[in-house]
């Protein structure tokens, strides 16, 4: 997987917002640890075309999996939805919980992920 390390005065993430479906199983969650890992950042931004569909769709374990993944770790993920229709049922009350966490949110920017990726301190 190639990423682009994105650097400034606060800090550092790893975007993965070109890629397209990086993270379609656990296995994929693993490596997206491992290069934020190697990378030496504890961040990570993705895009809605960087998941699977399942991730989507709670009852096939993926999102769980990878957030739990992502907790352990301490990587600081934010997830880019542009599509509104995939934060409906059981999804969007996930993310309604988690967006008060400090560990995965949601956003509709890019700009907005940056700001809590990246905070100026």
């Amino acid at each position: 997987m190639n990423f682009k390390k994105i650097e400034n005065e606060y800090g550092c993430y790893l975007d993965g917002t070109s890629l397209v479906g990086v993270l379609s199983s656990e296995k994929d969650v693993i490596e997206l640890v491992s290069a934020c890992l190697s990378s030496g950042t504890g961040s990570l931004l993705l895009h809605e075309r960087s998941v699977s569909l399942d991730f989507f769709r709670l009852r096939t374990g993926l999102a769980g999996a990878a957030l739990n993944k992502f907790q352990i770790y301490n990587i600081k993920t934010a997830l880019i939805v542009e599509d509104t229709s995939l934060l409906e049922g059981r999804f969007g009350e996930m993310v309604l919980e988690s967006n008060k966490g400090n560990d995965f949110r949601v956003y509709d920017s890019v700009q907005a992920a940056e700001e809590w990726l990246l905070p100026a301190v």
